[in-house]
């Protein structure tokens, strides 16, 4: 995939996962659904997945053997920083626990799923 439609569908995509949020935060206020630092955490995610996707398109551009490497590497980075996350926000902040994993498990699977799938286009267009 060229980078430049990576780009387009990386907008598209914030876009369109900031909407229910910003909906619930919005209409459902006095629910409280939305942690604190939300947005944050939403720009934190997105930002970790741009460069891991550029990581990774840099290691396509190298070789098959680099695009693994790149991939394993930006996984295994991506894991961490989330983890570390999860432990200063948990440390520094109280929180209701079912709310906190239910918003950043829709943080953190949606990129995922988007990361793979492009991934995937990337697969498919070197075949």
């Amino acid at each position: 995939m060229k980078i430049n439609k990576y780009y387009t569908y990386f907008i598209v995509f914030n876009l369109l996962l900031a909407i229910p949020p910003a909906i619930i935060q919005t209409y459902f206020a006095p629910l409280n659904l939305i942690i604190p630092y939300f947005w944050q955490l939403f720009g934190l995610f997105a930002v970790l997945t741009l460069i891991i996707h550029l990581l990774n398109h840099t290691g396509f551009i190298k070789g098959s053997k680099n695009s693994v490497k790149t991939f394993l590497g930006g996984t295994f980075i991506r894991f961490i920083v989330f983890m570390i996350v999860i432990l200063a926000y948990t440390t520094k902040i109280q929180i209701d626990a079912p709310k906190f994993i239910g918003n950043f498990f829709y943080l953190y699977l949606f990129n995922t799923v988007f990361e793979i799938y492009c991934l995937l286009i990337n697969l498919r267009n070197q075949n």
